[in-house]
Protein backbone atom coordinates (compact mmCIF):
# COMPACT_ATOMS: atom_id res chain seq x y z
CA UNK A 1 0.00 0.00 0.00
CA UNK A 2 2.00 3.40 -0.99
CA UNK A 3 1.20 6.79 0.52
CA UNK A 4 3.09 9.84 1.16
CA UNK A 5 5.74 9.51 4.03
CA UNK A 6 4.65 11.14 7.21
CA UNK A 7 6.43 11.13 10.74
CA UNK A 8 4.13 10.46 13.27
CA UNK A 9 6.22 12.62 15.37
CA UNK A 10 5.21 15.35 13.66
CA UNK A 11 1.50 14.88 12.54
CA UNK A 12 -1.64 15.95 12.68
CA UNK A 13 -2.08 18.38 14.99
CA UNK A 14 -2.87 21.55 13.17
CA UNK A 15 -5.97 21.75 12.66
CA UNK A 16 -7.37 19.14 14.90
CA UNK A 17 -10.22 20.83 17.57
CA UNK A 18 -8.61 22.86 20.88
CA UNK A 19 -10.18 19.97 22.49
CA UNK A 20 -8.99 16.84 20.92
CA UNK A 21 -5.29 18.90 21.46
CA UNK A 22 -6.13 19.37 25.13
CA UNK A 23 -6.16 15.57 25.64
CA UNK A 24 -3.04 14.63 23.80
CA UNK A 25 0.04 14.43 26.22
CA UNK A 26 3.65 12.36 25.57
CA UNK A 27 3.74 9.32 24.70
CA UNK A 28 6.00 7.30 27.59
CA UNK A 29 9.43 6.42 25.98
CA UNK A 30 9.79 8.94 23.13
CA UNK A 31 9.26 12.22 21.84
CA UNK A 32 6.23 14.01 22.22
CA UNK A 33 4.09 15.72 19.23
CA UNK A 34 4.44 19.39 19.23
CA UNK A 35 2.23 20.03 22.11
CA UNK A 36 2.96 21.18 25.80
CA UNK A 37 5.47 18.70 27.55
CA UNK A 38 3.65 18.58 30.86
CA UNK A 39 0.74 15.09 30.85
CA UNK A 40 -2.59 16.47 31.87
CA UNK A 41 -3.66 14.44 35.20
CA UNK A 42 -6.71 12.66 34.44
CA UNK A 43 -9.00 10.53 36.80
CA UNK A 44 -12.12 8.37 36.27
CA UNK A 45 -14.50 10.98 36.54
CA UNK A 46 -13.11 12.83 33.70
CA UNK A 47 -14.22 9.52 31.17
CA UNK A 48 -18.02 9.73 31.26
CA UNK A 49 -18.33 5.85 30.31
CA UNK A 50 -19.53 2.60 32.01
CA UNK A 51 -19.58 -0.79 31.15
CA UNK A 52 -22.51 -2.46 31.05
CA UNK A 53 -24.18 -5.99 29.26
CA UNK A 54 -25.53 -5.73 25.95
CA UNK A 55 -28.32 -7.85 25.57
CA UNK A 56 -26.84 -10.47 22.55
CA UNK A 57 -23.22 -8.33 22.27
CA UNK A 58 -21.61 -8.73 26.02
CA UNK A 59 -20.47 -5.48 27.04
CA UNK A 60 -20.79 -2.24 26.22
CA UNK A 61 -19.24 1.32 26.78
CA UNK A 62 -22.02 3.43 27.49
CA UNK A 63 -21.82 7.27 28.08
CA UNK A 64 -22.91 8.60 32.27
CA UNK A 65 -23.53 12.21 31.16
CA UNK A 66 -24.16 14.15 27.70
CA UNK A 67 -20.77 14.61 25.53
CA UNK A 68 -19.83 16.92 23.22
CA UNK A 69 -17.93 16.78 20.41
CA UNK A 70 -14.06 16.04 20.24
CA UNK A 71 -14.29 15.14 23.85
CA UNK A 72 -11.91 12.03 25.00
CA UNK A 73 -14.32 9.60 26.56
CA UNK A 74 -11.70 6.87 27.24
CA UNK A 75 -8.13 6.19 26.98
CA UNK A 76 -5.97 2.73 27.04
CA UNK A 77 -2.58 1.65 26.24
CA UNK A 78 -1.72 -1.91 24.96
CA UNK A 79 -1.13 -5.24 26.86
CA UNK A 80 0.66 -6.99 23.82
CA UNK A 81 1.74 -5.63 20.65
CA UNK A 82 3.36 -6.95 17.40
CA UNK A 83 4.71 -5.52 14.35
CA UNK A 84 4.13 -6.01 11.03
CA UNK A 85 6.97 -7.81 8.93
CA UNK A 86 6.91 -5.58 6.08
CA UNK A 87 7.43 -2.33 8.31
CA UNK A 88 9.15 -4.20 11.57
CA UNK A 89 12.64 -1.76 10.08
CA UNK A 90 10.77 0.97 9.70
CA UNK A 91 8.56 1.34 12.97
CA UNK A 92 9.56 1.74 16.39
CA UNK A 93 8.95 -1.37 18.62
CA UNK A 94 8.16 0.85 21.52
CA UNK A 95 6.48 3.88 20.69
CA UNK A 96 5.20 2.61 17.04
CA UNK A 97 6.63 5.91 15.35
CA UNK A 98 7.06 4.82 11.80
CA UNK A 99 9.09 6.40 8.97
CA UNK A 100 8.80 4.83 5.51
CA UNK A 101 11.80 6.40 4.37
CA UNK A 102 14.34 4.68 6.32
CA UNK A 103 14.88 2.37 9.14
CA UNK A 104 14.98 3.77 12.47
CA UNK A 105 18.71 3.56 14.00
CA UNK A 106 18.73 1.32 16.58
CA UNK A 107 17.96 -2.61 16.87
CA UNK A 108 17.28 -5.04 18.84
CA UNK A 109 19.50 -8.03 18.58
CA UNK A 110 19.68 -11.76 20.25
CA UNK A 111 21.31 -11.81 23.27
CA UNK A 112 22.95 -15.38 22.05
CA UNK A 113 25.58 -13.06 19.50
CA UNK A 114 26.87 -10.91 22.63
CA UNK A 115 26.23 -9.46 26.07
CA UNK A 116 24.35 -6.46 24.84
CA UNK A 117 21.49 -6.57 23.03
CA UNK A 118 21.76 -2.91 21.17
CA UNK A 119 23.16 -2.39 17.96
CA UNK A 120 23.19 0.85 16.62
CA UNK A 121 23.61 2.59 12.87
CA UNK A 122 23.56 5.83 11.75
CA UNK A 123 24.33 9.16 13.67
CA UNK A 124 24.48 7.78 17.13
CA UNK A 125 26.63 5.05 16.41
CA UNK A 126 29.80 6.03 17.35
CA UNK A 127 28.95 7.89 20.48
CA UNK A 128 27.37 4.96 21.57
CA UNK A 129 30.06 2.04 20.66
CA UNK A 130 32.88 4.92 21.73
CA UNK A 131 33.96 5.28 17.96
CA UNK A 132 35.64 3.15 15.66
CA UNK A 133 37.54 0.93 17.96
CA UNK A 134 34.24 0.18 20.15
CA UNK A 135 32.39 -0.13 16.30
CA UNK A 136 34.71 -3.22 15.64
CA UNK A 137 33.53 -5.10 18.08
CA UNK A 138 29.93 -4.82 16.88
CA UNK A 139 28.20 -8.30 16.93
CA UNK A 140 27.49 -9.98 13.67
CA UNK A 141 23.61 -11.18 13.62
CA UNK A 142 22.14 -14.19 11.35
CA UNK A 143 20.30 -12.64 8.68
CA UNK A 144 17.11 -14.82 10.17
CA UNK A 145 17.23 -12.90 13.90
CA UNK A 146 14.80 -10.72 14.97
CA UNK A 147 15.09 -6.93 13.28
CA UNK A 148 13.15 -5.23 15.95
CA UNK A 149 14.40 -1.25 16.03
CA UNK A 150 13.64 1.34 18.15
CA UNK A 151 13.32 5.13 17.17
CA UNK A 152 16.02 6.66 19.78
CA UNK A 153 17.47 5.54 22.85
CA UNK A 154 14.66 6.62 25.50
CA UNK A 155 12.43 3.91 23.71
CA UNK A 156 14.87 1.08 23.95
CA UNK A 157 15.41 1.98 27.67
CA UNK A 158 11.73 2.25 28.70
CA UNK A 159 11.11 -1.09 26.77
CA UNK A 160 13.62 -3.07 28.69
CA UNK A 161 12.12 -1.68 31.84
CA UNK A 162 8.78 -2.83 30.79
CA UNK A 163 10.17 -6.20 30.87
CA UNK A 164 11.61 -6.33 34.16
CA UNK A 165 14.90 -5.55 33.45
CA UNK A 166 17.68 -6.54 31.11
CA UNK A 167 17.91 -10.24 32.39
CA UNK A 168 13.96 -10.77 31.06
CA UNK A 169 14.40 -8.47 28.04
CA UNK A 170 17.39 -11.01 26.61
CA UNK A 171 15.22 -13.67 27.58
CA UNK A 172 12.02 -12.12 25.37
CA UNK A 173 15.25 -11.52 22.73
CA UNK A 174 16.27 -14.89 22.74
CA UNK A 175 12.46 -16.43 22.08
CA UNK A 176 12.18 -14.14 19.02
CA UNK A 177 15.03 -15.04 17.92
CA UNK A 178 14.21 -18.32 18.47
CA UNK A 179 10.78 -17.67 16.77
CA UNK A 180 13.00 -16.76 13.11
CA UNK A 181 14.93 -19.36 13.38
CA UNK A 182 11.51 -22.09 13.44
CA UNK A 183 9.79 -19.78 10.70
CA UNK A 184 13.33 -19.81 8.65
CA UNK A 185 13.48 -23.60 8.91
CA UNK A 186 9.63 -24.50 8.18
CA UNK A 187 10.20 -22.03 4.99
CA UNK A 188 13.30 -24.34 3.94
CA UNK A 189 11.16 -27.44 4.70
CA UNK A 190 8.33 -26.27 2.18
CA UNK A 191 10.99 -25.41 -0.30
CA UNK A 192 12.43 -29.05 -0.02
CA UNK A 193 8.62 -30.19 -0.25
CA UNK A 194 7.92 -28.14 -2.91
CA UNK A 195 10.95 -29.71 -5.17
CA UNK A 196 10.44 -33.15 -4.24
CA UNK A 197 6.82 -32.81 -5.31
CA UNK A 198 7.54 -31.52 -8.26
CA UNK A 199 10.16 -34.73 -8.85
CA UNK A 200 7.39 -37.12 -8.02
CA UNK A 201 5.23 -35.62 -10.70
CA UNK A 202 7.55 -36.37 -13.39
CA UNK A 203 7.50 -40.17 -12.43
CA UNK A 204 3.65 -39.94 -11.58
CA UNK A 205 2.77 -42.68 -14.10
CA UNK A 206 4.93 -45.58 -12.42
CA UNK A 207 3.40 -44.25 -8.92
CA UNK A 208 -0.17 -44.41 -7.14
CA UNK A 209 -1.92 -41.24 -7.09
CA UNK A 210 -2.10 -38.91 -3.90
CA UNK A 211 -5.69 -39.81 -2.98
CA UNK A 212 -4.58 -43.43 -3.21
CA UNK A 213 -1.46 -42.86 -1.17
CA UNK A 214 -3.56 -40.61 1.40
CA UNK A 215 -5.62 -43.28 1.90
CA UNK A 216 -2.61 -45.75 2.85
CA UNK A 217 -1.57 -43.50 5.15
CA UNK A 218 -4.60 -43.07 6.79
CA UNK A 219 -5.28 -46.92 6.99
CA UNK A 220 -1.86 -47.58 8.62
CA UNK A 221 -2.65 -44.57 11.24
CA UNK A 222 -5.69 -46.31 12.19
CA UNK A 223 -4.12 -49.80 12.42
CA UNK A 224 -1.50 -48.34 14.71
CA UNK A 225 -3.95 -46.49 16.95
CA UNK A 226 -5.89 -49.79 17.00
CA UNK A 227 -3.19 -51.78 17.86
CA UNK A 228 -1.32 -49.49 20.48
CA UNK A 229 -4.36 -48.22 21.92
CA UNK A 230 -5.81 -44.43 21.51
CA UNK A 231 -6.80 -41.64 24.54
CA UNK A 232 -10.39 -41.40 24.50
CA UNK A 233 -12.05 -38.55 25.39
CA UNK A 234 -14.50 -38.91 28.23
CA UNK A 235 -18.10 -38.66 27.22
CA UNK A 236 -21.95 -38.80 29.31
CA UNK A 237 -23.53 -38.76 25.56
CA UNK A 238 -23.92 -42.06 24.03
CA UNK A 239 -23.77 -40.96 20.35
CA UNK A 240 -20.62 -41.15 17.97
CA UNK A 241 -20.90 -37.72 17.06
CA UNK A 242 -22.98 -34.46 17.54
CA UNK A 243 -24.48 -31.41 16.37
CA UNK A 244 -22.13 -28.31 17.96
CA UNK A 245 -25.30 -26.47 17.87
CA UNK A 246 -27.01 -28.87 20.32
CA UNK A 247 -24.29 -27.97 22.81
CA UNK A 248 -23.85 -24.67 25.19
CA UNK A 249 -20.07 -23.17 24.81
CA UNK A 250 -18.95 -24.98 27.95
CA UNK A 251 -19.98 -28.32 26.49
CA UNK A 252 -18.37 -27.41 23.22
CA UNK A 253 -14.85 -25.76 25.08
CA UNK A 254 -14.54 -29.54 26.80
CA UNK A 255 -14.59 -30.81 23.42
CA UNK A 256 -12.12 -28.71 21.74
CA UNK A 257 -10.27 -28.60 24.67
CA UNK A 258 -9.77 -32.77 24.00
CA UNK A 259 -9.01 -32.15 20.37
CA UNK A 260 -6.40 -30.09 21.62
CA UNK A 261 -4.82 -32.49 23.88
CA UNK A 262 -4.80 -35.22 20.98
CA UNK A 263 -3.33 -32.57 18.62
CA UNK A 264 -0.46 -31.62 20.76
CA UNK A 265 0.04 -35.55 21.71
CA UNK A 266 0.41 -36.49 18.19
CA UNK A 267 2.39 -33.50 16.96
CA UNK A 268 -0.31 -32.62 14.63
CA UNK A 269 0.07 -29.67 12.11
CA UNK A 270 3.38 -29.24 13.59
CA UNK A 271 5.38 -28.40 10.40
CA UNK A 272 2.22 -26.14 9.40
CA UNK A 273 3.20 -22.22 8.26
CA UNK A 274 1.21 -19.88 9.63
CA UNK A 275 0.62 -16.62 7.45
CA UNK A 276 1.94 -13.25 7.71
CA UNK A 277 -1.09 -12.31 9.96
CA UNK A 278 -0.52 -15.47 12.01
CA UNK A 279 3.00 -15.21 12.79
CA UNK A 280 2.53 -11.72 13.53
CA UNK A 281 -0.39 -12.67 16.33
CA UNK A 282 2.15 -15.46 17.50
CA UNK A 283 4.42 -12.87 18.14
CA UNK A 284 1.77 -10.60 19.83
CA UNK A 285 1.34 -13.84 21.98
CA UNK A 286 5.34 -14.22 22.97
CA UNK A 287 5.33 -10.55 24.03
CA UNK A 288 2.42 -10.91 26.03
CA UNK A 289 3.56 -13.77 27.78
CA UNK A 290 7.09 -12.41 28.40
CA UNK A 291 5.67 -8.95 29.45
CA UNK A 292 3.11 -11.32 32.18
CA UNK A 293 5.10 -14.01 33.02
CA UNK A 294 2.62 -14.29 36.31
CA UNK A 295 0.22 -15.63 33.79
CA UNK A 296 -1.85 -18.39 35.58
CA UNK A 297 -3.36 -20.98 33.36
CA UNK A 298 -6.05 -21.85 36.60
CA UNK A 299 -6.78 -18.54 37.18
CA UNK A 300 -10.83 -18.63 36.28
CA UNK A 301 -11.56 -14.84 34.13
CA UNK A 302 -15.34 -15.77 34.31
CA UNK A 303 -14.96 -14.65 38.01
CA UNK A 304 -14.53 -10.70 37.85
CA UNK A 305 -13.54 -8.82 41.03
CA UNK A 306 -15.67 -6.82 42.96
CA UNK A 307 -16.09 -3.71 40.74
CA UNK A 308 -14.33 -4.62 38.02
CA UNK A 309 -15.69 -2.38 35.88
CA UNK A 310 -14.67 0.52 37.34
CA UNK A 311 -11.14 -0.66 37.41
CA UNK A 312 -11.47 -0.78 33.87
CA UNK A 313 -12.19 2.95 33.45
CA UNK A 314 -10.05 3.94 36.16
CA UNK A 315 -7.06 2.40 34.27
CA UNK A 316 -7.29 4.19 31.10
CA UNK A 317 -6.68 7.14 33.48
CA UNK A 318 -3.49 5.96 35.00
CA UNK A 319 -0.13 6.79 34.36
CA UNK A 320 1.10 3.56 33.07
CA UNK A 321 2.60 2.14 29.89
CA UNK A 322 1.59 -1.33 30.19
CA UNK A 323 -2.27 -2.18 30.75
CA UNK A 324 -2.87 -4.51 33.58
CA UNK A 325 -2.42 -8.13 33.46
CA UNK A 326 -6.06 -8.31 35.42
CA UNK A 327 -8.29 -6.73 32.23
CA UNK A 328 -7.36 -9.71 29.72
CA UNK A 329 -8.73 -11.89 32.36
CA UNK A 330 -12.17 -10.35 32.03
CA UNK A 331 -12.36 -10.33 27.68
CA UNK A 332 -13.97 -13.28 26.77
CA UNK A 333 -12.32 -16.09 24.88
CA UNK A 334 -13.76 -16.10 21.10
CA UNK A 335 -12.51 -19.96 21.01
CA UNK A 336 -15.74 -21.47 20.71
CA UNK A 337 -17.32 -18.59 18.33
CA UNK A 338 -14.70 -19.14 16.09
CA UNK A 339 -15.66 -22.86 15.86
CA UNK A 340 -19.35 -22.54 15.23
CA UNK A 341 -18.34 -19.18 12.99
CA UNK A 342 -15.97 -21.83 10.86
CA UNK A 343 -18.47 -25.00 10.74
CA UNK A 344 -21.26 -22.54 9.73
CA UNK A 345 -19.33 -21.51 6.43
CA UNK A 346 -18.50 -24.71 5.60
CA UNK A 347 -22.15 -25.75 5.82
CA UNK A 348 -23.23 -23.09 2.98
CA UNK A 349 -22.46 -25.26 0.03
CA UNK A 350 -23.06 -23.89 -3.63
CA UNK A 351 -24.68 -25.60 -5.43
CA UNK A 352 -23.83 -24.96 -9.04
CA UNK A 353 -21.29 -26.76 -10.86
CA UNK A 354 -18.08 -24.08 -11.06
CA UNK A 355 -18.86 -23.61 -7.33
CA UNK A 356 -20.06 -19.71 -7.85
CA UNK A 357 -22.93 -18.62 -6.01
CA UNK A 358 -25.85 -17.71 -7.92
CA UNK A 359 -28.08 -20.41 -6.52
CA UNK A 360 -29.17 -20.06 -3.16
CA UNK A 361 -26.95 -22.21 -1.13
CA UNK A 362 -27.60 -25.37 0.76
CA UNK A 363 -26.91 -26.40 3.88
CA UNK A 364 -24.96 -29.53 4.54
CA UNK A 365 -25.07 -30.45 8.35
CA UNK A 366 -21.44 -30.95 9.90
CA UNK A 367 -21.57 -33.56 12.74
CA UNK A 368 -18.64 -33.59 14.53
CA UNK A 369 -17.36 -36.89 16.20
CA UNK A 370 -16.89 -37.31 19.97
CA UNK A 371 -13.56 -38.82 19.98
CA UNK A 372 -12.06 -37.77 16.79
CA UNK A 373 -8.87 -39.65 16.22
CA UNK A 374 -5.49 -38.34 15.10
CA UNK A 375 -6.29 -38.83 11.29
CA UNK A 376 -9.91 -38.01 11.41
CA UNK A 377 -8.48 -34.39 12.82
CA UNK A 378 -6.01 -34.69 9.79
CA UNK A 379 -8.57 -35.65 6.99
CA UNK A 380 -11.87 -34.01 8.46
CA UNK A 381 -13.12 -30.87 6.96
CA UNK A 382 -13.80 -29.01 10.38
CA UNK A 383 -10.26 -29.81 11.14
CA UNK A 384 -9.43 -26.36 9.31
CA UNK A 385 -10.53 -24.47 12.48
CA UNK A 386 -7.95 -25.80 14.31
CA UNK A 387 -4.94 -25.28 11.84
CA UNK A 388 -3.83 -21.96 11.84
CA UNK A 389 -3.88 -22.01 15.86
CA UNK A 390 -2.39 -25.39 16.46
CA UNK A 391 0.46 -23.98 13.86
CA UNK A 392 1.00 -21.23 15.35
CA UNK A 393 1.15 -23.02 19.05
CA UNK A 394 3.68 -24.77 17.50
CA UNK A 395 5.90 -22.48 16.29
CA UNK A 396 5.73 -20.53 19.71
CA UNK A 397 6.25 -23.93 21.59
CA UNK A 398 9.13 -24.82 19.55
CA UNK A 399 10.75 -21.09 20.04
CA UNK A 400 9.96 -21.36 23.95
CA UNK A 401 11.89 -24.71 24.48
CA UNK A 402 14.80 -23.46 22.45
CA UNK A 403 15.32 -20.10 24.26
CA UNK A 404 14.83 -21.37 27.92
CA UNK A 405 13.59 -18.19 29.10
CA UNK A 406 12.42 -19.32 32.28
CA UNK A 407 8.88 -18.73 32.10
CA UNK A 408 8.05 -22.16 32.69
CA UNK A 409 5.83 -24.64 30.48
CA UNK A 410 3.94 -23.34 27.33
CA UNK A 411 0.66 -25.41 27.44
CA UNK A 412 -2.00 -25.61 24.47
CA UNK A 413 -4.03 -24.48 27.56
CA UNK A 414 -2.19 -21.25 27.90
CA UNK A 415 -1.68 -20.25 24.52
CA UNK A 416 -5.47 -20.58 23.87
CA UNK A 417 -5.52 -18.33 26.78
CA UNK A 418 -4.46 -15.69 25.04
CA UNK A 419 -4.94 -16.45 21.50
CA UNK A 420 -8.83 -16.74 21.48
CA UNK A 421 -8.66 -13.47 23.50
CA UNK A 422 -6.67 -11.36 21.54
CA UNK A 423 -7.70 -12.85 17.93
CA UNK A 424 -10.94 -10.48 17.30
CA UNK A 425 -10.32 -7.98 19.96
CA UNK A 426 -6.29 -6.18 18.79
CA UNK A 427 -6.76 -2.86 17.22
CA UNK A 428 -4.82 -2.17 14.04
CA UNK A 429 -1.43 0.41 14.18
CA UNK A 430 -1.88 2.44 11.96
CA UNK A 431 0.06 5.27 9.72
CA UNK A 432 -1.17 7.74 10.28
CA UNK A 433 -2.52 7.48 13.66
CA UNK A 434 -6.29 8.12 13.14
CA UNK A 435 -9.03 7.99 12.00
CA UNK A 436 -10.47 12.11 13.41
CA UNK A 437 -9.53 14.11 10.86
CA UNK A 438 -12.86 14.60 8.65
CA UNK A 439 -15.12 14.10 11.77
CA UNK A 440 -12.78 16.76 13.75
CA UNK A 441 -11.88 19.35 11.49
CA UNK A 442 -14.51 19.36 8.80
CA UNK A 443 -12.14 18.53 6.34
CA UNK A 444 -12.07 15.42 3.37
CA UNK A 445 -10.32 13.42 6.12
CA UNK A 446 -8.08 9.73 5.48
CA UNK A 447 -9.05 7.10 3.60
CA UNK A 448 -7.89 3.39 4.78
CA UNK A 449 -6.01 3.48 0.99
CA UNK A 450 -4.27 6.09 2.71
CA UNK A 451 -3.11 4.72 5.61
CA UNK A 452 -0.15 2.13 6.29
CA UNK A 453 -1.00 -0.89 8.18
CA UNK A 454 2.70 -1.25 10.79
CA UNK A 455 1.02 -3.62 13.28
CA UNK A 456 -1.82 -4.67 16.05
CA UNK A 457 -1.84 -4.23 19.12
CA UNK A 458 -4.38 -5.54 22.03
CA UNK A 459 -5.73 -2.62 24.40
CA UNK A 460 -7.96 -5.44 26.97
CA UNK A 461 -9.18 -1.85 28.58
CA UNK A 462 -10.95 -0.95 25.62
CA UNK A 463 -12.80 -4.17 24.14
CA UNK A 464 -15.68 -3.01 25.34
CA UNK A 465 -16.23 -0.90 22.24
CA UNK A 466 -18.88 -1.62 20.07
CA UNK A 467 -19.04 -1.73 16.43
CA UNK A 468 -21.16 0.75 14.02
CA UNK A 469 -20.86 1.76 10.67
CA UNK A 470 -21.96 5.07 11.80
CA UNK A 471 -19.83 5.48 14.88
CA UNK A 472 -19.78 7.89 17.62
CA UNK A 473 -16.37 7.88 18.84
CA UNK A 474 -13.49 7.86 16.72
CA UNK A 475 -9.96 6.89 17.26
CA UNK A 476 -6.56 9.35 17.52
CA UNK A 477 -3.40 7.30 18.66
CA UNK A 478 -0.85 9.19 20.23
CA UNK A 479 2.36 6.94 19.98
CA UNK A 480 1.01 3.53 22.03
CA UNK A 481 -1.61 5.33 23.95
CA UNK A 482 -5.15 4.90 21.85
CA UNK A 483 -7.84 8.14 22.77
CA UNK A 484 -11.39 7.75 22.33
CA UNK A 485 -12.72 11.10 21.11
CA UNK A 486 -16.29 11.28 20.91
CA UNK A 487 -17.26 12.92 17.27
CA UNK A 488 -20.66 14.24 17.70
CA UNK A 489 -22.94 14.89 20.64
CA UNK A 490 -24.34 11.90 22.29
CA UNK A 491 -26.73 11.86 25.43
CA UNK A 492 -26.42 10.61 28.97
CA UNK A 493 -27.05 6.95 28.52
CA UNK A 494 -26.48 6.12 25.10
CA UNK A 495 -24.29 3.48 23.58
CA UNK A 496 -20.92 4.91 22.74
CA UNK A 497 -19.45 2.91 19.08
CA UNK A 498 -16.29 3.51 17.45
CA UNK A 499 -15.63 1.14 13.34
CA UNK A 500 -14.02 -1.94 13.36
CA UNK A 501 -12.63 -1.01 9.91
CA UNK A 502 -13.65 0.79 6.73
CA UNK A 503 -16.88 2.37 7.18
CA UNK A 504 -16.85 3.46 3.31
CA UNK A 505 -17.11 0.07 1.53
CA UNK A 506 -20.88 -1.11 0.30
CA UNK A 507 -23.11 -2.65 2.89
CA UNK A 508 -22.21 -6.21 2.06
CA UNK A 509 -18.75 -5.91 1.97
CA UNK A 510 -18.65 -4.34 5.08
CA UNK A 511 -20.63 -7.41 6.72
CA UNK A 512 -18.88 -10.18 4.88
CA UNK A 513 -15.23 -8.48 6.59
CA UNK A 514 -16.84 -8.21 9.41
CA UNK A 515 -18.43 -11.60 9.57
CA UNK A 516 -14.97 -13.02 8.14
CA UNK A 517 -12.69 -11.65 11.16
CA UNK A 518 -15.18 -10.59 14.12
CA UNK A 519 -17.89 -13.43 13.73
CA UNK A 520 -20.95 -11.48 13.32
CA UNK A 521 -23.52 -10.03 10.78
CA UNK A 522 -23.69 -6.11 11.46
CA UNK A 523 -26.96 -5.00 12.00
CA UNK A 524 -26.69 -1.33 13.22
CA UNK A 525 -28.71 1.30 12.02
CA UNK A 526 -26.35 2.25 9.28
CA UNK A 527 -26.51 -1.25 7.33
CA UNK A 528 -29.91 -1.86 7.98
CA UNK A 529 -30.82 1.62 6.13
CA UNK A 530 -28.20 0.75 3.51
CA UNK A 531 -30.14 -2.87 3.39
CA UNK A 532 -33.49 -0.88 2.84
CA UNK A 533 -32.46 1.25 -0.15
CA UNK A 534 -31.19 -1.88 -2.23
CA UNK A 535 -34.27 -3.77 -1.26
CA UNK A 536 -36.03 -0.92 -2.90
CA UNK A 537 -34.15 -0.90 -5.88
CA UNK A 538 -34.31 -4.26 -6.46
CA UNK A 539 -37.68 -4.25 -5.85
CA UNK A 540 -38.35 -1.58 -8.70
CA UNK A 541 -36.73 -3.25 -11.18
CA UNK A 542 -38.96 -6.09 -10.69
Amino acid sequence: MSKPSIDEHDVLLPGILPTAQKMLGPAAGCESLKVDSKREILDAALFPVSIRHVAGRGRGFFATRDIQPGETVFRAVPLAWAISEDWMKNTCWWCFAYNSRRAHPIKAIDVGATNSTLAIDGPQASKKRGGATAAKSSPRVSSNRYKGVFCSLECHQTAISAHGGQEKWDGYLALLSAMEDEIQLRSSQITRSSKARERTELCSSTLPDSSQLRSVVVELELTLLSEFGEKRVTSNYPDADFDPDDLTDDQLGEWISAVWDTITEHRLFSDYMPDSSERELTRLIANQLCLCDALSTDRDSSIPTADWQTEMVASGAADRNIAPLEALFHVKSNETEVLRASICQMQLAPTSLDGSASTPATIAPIRLPWHPSPAQILQSQWSSSFQAAAGSYSLLARAWERAANNLGSLSHTRFRGVYYREKANSFGIWDPPTDVLQSLTGGPGISYDEREWVGFSIYPTAVYFNHSCAPNVSKLRHGRTMNFVSNQCVQSGEELFISYGSITDTVSERRDRLKDHFFFVCACEQCIAESSVQLCALDSQI
